[in-house]
């Protein structure tokens, strides 16, 4: 038994980018009882897709490294070069010995792989259990690794900026969310707590959680981004494990590693591309 949040966004920031370099064959995840290390688990996500030339690898754990597809540029890949390096770190907070490593072969496709401890609350009746998912290329998500959202489809944006609020309430309601705004972590956590009582109500779904996903900047009066996430997961419930994407100007590597400490699900670098934005959407929110 591990830590299946802290998995599942590993996992989904991986097969993410398999999803976007690979556009024919298909991808295939499997877990299966490490050989290195008892009790350990090897994870693994193998494309078909562009592959990685061996004098690029070094850039894929560099922060804000980008591979250069230029030979690829139908793929159009967003980003800013922070989602491997944030996985990478979660493998190692998890327990990883060595973290996240890859096979590569350019034009054929790449594997990347980690071992993660699983502890056992019981000694099971069978052997470790062993499973392969392959990922149909033409569903375009994740969709066996998250949970789907309800139909709500309402983000939560919390900046203390009236011209950042409005950049990013435009750019939600061209993608059909509703936008709730917060000015601040303080307010943000009182709309989380009590949704009806600021007229959010929830759907007929069962696993409503009024808000899919929080967007919130780092940097804000009265309670700053991080310590709004920290509150959030402390919240019970699913409404503690809402996806939470942080957003800062800042890039310092101190804010991102605090962060994911928090419980912040992805960072994104201000100012935030409507591209970029759709993909971290898409990552959370099944379309």
């Amino acid at each position: 038994y591990g830590d299946k949040d802290r998995l599942g966004q590993i996992l989904i920031n991986i097969l993410s980018n398999a999803l976007k370099f690979t556009s024919k064959g298909g991808i295939l995840l499997s877990v299966d009882k490490s050989n290195s290390y008892e009790d350990f688990a090897v994870v693994k996500v193998k494309d078909t897709g562009i592959g990685i030339k061996p004098e690029h690898l070094n850039v894929l754990f560099t922060e804000f490294g980008k591979l250069d597809v230029q030979e690829h540029a139908e793929l159009n890949p967003q980003g800013c070069g922070l989602g491997l390096v944030i996985s990478n770190r979660l493998t190692l907070m998890l327990g990883s010995r060595l973290g996240i490593q890859v096979n590569s072969t350019y034009g054929e496709g790449s594997e990347f792989y980690f071992e993660i401890p699983f502890t056992r609350k019981h000694e099971p009746q069978t052997t470790f259990t062993e499973f392969v998912v392959t990922m149909d290329l033409s569903r375009q998500r994740t969709q066996c690794l998250i949970r789907e959202p309800c139909k709500c489809r309402r983000i939560l944006s919390v900046d203390d900026n009236d011209y950042n609020q409005m950049v990013m309430g435009r750019a939600l309601t061209k993608l059909k969310f509703e936008v709730v705004k917060a000015f601040n972590g303080t307010d943000a956590l009182a709309i989380l707590q009590d949704p009806e009582s600021h007229d959010i109500y929830r759907c007929s779904e069962e696993n409503c959680s009024f808000i899919n996903i929080i967007m919130t900047d780092l940097h804000m009066p009265i309670m700053n981004g991080l310590d709004l996430i920290k509150k959030v997961r402390s919240l019970p419930g699913i409404v503690g494990k809402i996806p939470i994407v942080m957003l800062s100007a800042s890039d310092e590597k101190e804010q991102v590693e605090e962060g994911l400490k928090a419980g912040m699900n992805h960072f994104m670098c201000k100012p935030i591309k409507e591209a970029e934005l759709v993909e971290r959407i898409k990552d959370y929110y099944l379309y």
